[in-house]
């Protein structure tokens, strides 16, 4: 009982209910759009979750009006290449009021304690360091 026997209904049926468009071209495309997003993100959180080099500040110590000296230690996972970090000194008012760059040789120990002076234009109240990167 399911099929229509009637060329004129058979007709009539086909008009009233077309058969679903076969535009699915696009289903693949994205599936491989997909899995290469994917793969994209896996290798660059991998890339660039290994070998940063990370850097802390232990202490700190105001000399004067214009300098304190930041004692900072740096973890270098790959100990054959060196390190450099930004170091910067702030004053009560939450402004900059001085920054050097620590570096650190390649060789020696993954974690490297470094004394560091800083000069400022104003008496600095904290200190931090930001932006560590490795150096050949």
């Amino acid at each position: 009982m399911d099929t229509v026997t009637d060329p004129d209904a058979a007709a009539r049926l086909a008009r009233r209910y077309p058969a679903p468009p076969r535009r699915r071209w696009w289903i693949p495309l994205a599936i491989a759009l997909g899995a290469a997003a994917v793969a994209w993100l896996v290798w660059a959180g991998g890339h660039g979750a290994f070998g940063v080099v990370t850097a802390r500040v232990d202490a700190f110590t105001v000399r004067s009006d214009t300098l304190i000296d930041v004692t900072v230690t740096i973890d270098r996972p790959d100990v054959a290449q060196g390190a450099q970090c930004q170091v910067f000194a702030q004053a009560v008012s939450h402004e900059r009021v001085g920054e050097v760059t620590a570096t650190v040789a390649s060789g020696g120990e993954r974690l490297t304690q470094v004394v560091v002076p800083v000069r400022t234009y104003l008496r600095a109240t904290s200190a931090s360091v930001e932006a560590c990167r490795t150096t050949g």
